[in-house]
């Protein structure tokens, strides 16, 4: 008896000290509790996000709301062959900044040039389906794209390359390996792929019984979860403290050779390939970003070697920074709906220069 009135007491006192702190963040150090759309795991694309989802992305700077169609995109649900009357279709492939993070779905680049070409040829003659999905390297998005195309069999593709990390992601993402040169299929593994391994964890959380009540209820738990993904994040993807010549030499190979069979692949589907390249804040701000220049310089002259046309946004973002209103959030670093804005405008001055609308 004596025993059991011990647990009773150290549970209570447990109870005490969890709802104390508890009490401590909500009053001192409130939490955002909003569930975002969770990962789903893909044995071909490492991870997706799931159909007909919703949730809200919070961050100190915004908190957007995120809904997926029947194919996980964050997009409308489209056809899948052209209805009468549409010119063109174009399938816009990227990570987080195009997706995007900071802004709602109807901000994003892609949506924002569907309407202004609405505008100038008429609704629906033209459109644009954002396929993007944050965290994707250029391996998954090819991936994505041998799997989604033959759904929406559009005319044009574009693939929003981010020198940022899109290099890095091809690393770490273990879809492709470097065989003599030949790119070569490898399958998917925790040991041979971090991005594997980290999303594993975190579709492991997600689906823990009891995650969407306690991330709707408790700030301790959000707190906890926060910090947690931050350091499994450092943990999995923490580039090197100083330049690694040849690990960069070997990411720009491995993307190199990504980009060129995702331009065959989509010419094997009579898809026109198109690339937009997505500046960092530095480069749109100040103007430079070495590591990040001598990246975007590689991707140009692979875009030209390969024959696929490749529009840089860098000047006109550079003249938009004159405005009051900022292009990029100044924490986050992800495009905000003035940064979209200026891409979208940006791309249909392009599009109609390349005789591809009109």
């Amino acid at each position: 008896m004596r025993r059991f009135a011990l647990c009773l007491m150290a549970l209570a006192s447990t109870c005490a000290a969890l709802a104390a702190v508890e009490a401590g963040f909500r009053f001192f150090a409130p939490q955002a509790t909003k569930v975002s759309v969770p990962v789903v795991l893909d044995q071909d694309l490492i991870y997706r996000l799931p159909p007909n989802a919703s949730g809200t992305d919070v961050k100190e700077e915004f908190a957007v709301r995120i809904e997926t169609n029947s194919e996980g995109l964050r997009d409308r649900d489209y056809p899948p062959a052209k209805p009468l009357g549409v010119r063109r279709r174009i399938l816009v492939l990227g990570d987080s900044m195009t997706f995007a993070e900071g802004v709602e779905a109807e901000e994003t680049y892609p949506k924002v040039l569907e309407r202004a070409l609405a505008e100038r040829y008429g609704v629906g003659r033209y459109e644009v389906i954002n396929a993007a999905v944050r965290g994707y390297g250029n391996d998954q998005e090819l991936v994505l794209f041998e799997r989604i195309a033959p759904i929406y069999r559009p005319d044009l593709v574009l693939l929003a390359f981010f020198a940022v990390n899109d290099p890095d992601d091809n690393l770490y993402g273990g879809v492709f390996r470097l065989d003599g040169g030949r790119l070569v299929r490898v399958p998917l593994s925790q040991a041979a792929s971090p991005k594997y391994r980290y999303y594993v964890r975190q579709a492991r959380i997600q689906t823990f019984p009891g995650y969407r009540f306690l991330i709707q209820h408790s700030h301790t738990i959000n707190f906890v979860r926060h910090r947690w993904a931050q350091w499994e994040f450092v943990r999995e993807f923490s580039a090197p403290a100083a330049l690694d010549p040849d690990r960069e030499e070997r990411a720009w190979q491995l993307s190199r050779a990504i980009l060129t069979e995702w331009a065959m692949s989509a010419r094997r589907r009579g898809v026109r390939p198109l690339m937009l390249l997505i500046p960092s804040p530095r480069q749109a701000t100040e103007g430079r970003d070495a590591l990040i220049d001598a990246r975007t310089e590689r991707v140009l002259g692979l875009a030209t070697e390969i024959g696929v046309p490749a529009f840089d946004p860098r000047p006109a973002l550079r003249v938009a920074r004159a405005g009051s209103t900022a292009l990029y959030y100044p924490k986050d670093a992800h495009m905000t709906a003035q940064g979209h804005r200026v891409v979208a405008a940006f791309l249909e001055e392009c599009l109609e220069a390349a005789g591809l609308v009109r």
